[in-house]
């Protein structure tokens, strides 16, 4: 029987074997994963940000987060438009994300992001996959 190690935290063992299925996906594919983050900053500080992935043709959002002072004023709208804007800049078509129930659902859906996916956690928040055309 083969013996699996458990690495925990796994940051730099991720690192090395990411390397591999990087260059296997690449090989296979048209995998090109490029990021970029949109922030909003006063005084120097960070008080609005998002990550953009774009890769094969495609935006993934990940991380969009506005301070709790901020929320409701625009920021977020106007910090999900930066990341799609700057993802069309770069040819992507598509966008993706990833929402939970207890987030931002609704205010995707503003957005013109439409549910394609829900996974239930055993503990009772779900997943909500979206998808919108850029």
């Amino acid at each position: 029987m083969r013996s699996i190690d458990l690495v925990d935290p796994d940051d730099q063992a991720y690192a090395e074997y990411s390397e591999n299925f990087s260059a296997y996906n690449a090989a296979n594919s048209t995998w090109n994963w490029r990021s970029y983050s949109c922030v909003l900053r006063i005084e120097g500080q960070i008080v609005a940000g998002g990550r953009g992935v774009i890769n094969m043709g495609a935006l993934e959002v990940r991380g969009l987060w506005v301070d709790e002072t901020l929320r409701g004023k625009g920021v977020g709208r106007d910090l999900l438009v930066a990341i799609e804007d700057e993802a069309r800049k770069r040819g992507a078509t598509r966008a993706m994300l990833f929402t939970f129930s207890f987030q931002a659902e609704e205010f995707y859906r503003r957005m013109g992001y439409e549910t394609f996916a829900k996974f239930e956690y055993p503990d009772g928040p779900q997943r909500i996959d979206m998808k919108k055309e850029l």
